[in-house]
Formats: structure tokens, sequence, C-alpha cells
């Protein structure tokens, strides 16, 4: 597990959050699920990878409508793989044959 990456993608997450939260409201339900694992990021206390499904937040995005601040979401997802154990070499290529298409 890259603590590095995970407290990058941890801070950028908390960072959206904080702009976000005080005007809209799921954002502020995201940031209160998140607060917690996001603190633990930012201190290296998550040190193993955790179950995709044990990151909260993520029906806020796909049954919510957080889904209209693609930059949120984007941050969440990149935090979200770098707490679950970082990229696969399975993401790694898909993410390659996409940029070269």
């Amino acid at each position: 597990m890259d603590q590095q990456q995970l407290r990058a993608r941890a801070a950028e997450l908390g960072q959206l959050l904080a702009r976000h939260a005080p005007t809209d409201t799921e954002a502020a339900d995201l940031r209160s699920a998140l607060g917690s694992l996001l603190a633990q990021a930012m201190a290296g206390a998550v040190t193993a990878p955790l179950a995709w499904g044990e990151i909260p937040g993520a029906r806020l995005f796909t049954e919510g409508g957080l889904r209209r601040l693609p930059e949120l979401e984007q941050a969440y997802a990149r935090f979200r793989i770098e707490a679950t154990g970082g990229e696969s070499p399975a993401l790694r290529k898909l993410r390659g044959d996409m940029e070269s298409s």
C-alpha cells in the first residue's frame, strides 16, 4: 500500500469535500461518512487494503446527485482505488489502452 499516494488522495478528496459540503447536503453527508477514514488515511493508520464495500459513500454518486460534481466523483474514485490497494495491473492496462485510443 502506497501511503504517500493514499495521503495525497485523502487530502485531495478532503479539500473538495470542504469546498462543497457547506452548500450541498449530499457532499456534507459524504464528508460525514468519510471523515474518520480520511483522517486515518492522512495519519498513516490505514496499513492494509480495505475491501471495496468498506468505503462508504458510493451510493451518493450512483443513486444520489453527487454525479453532477465530476471533480468530486473523480477524487472519490481515486481515493477508493488507493484505499483498496492501488491500481491493479488490469486497471493500468485498461488506462493505457484508453489513452492510446
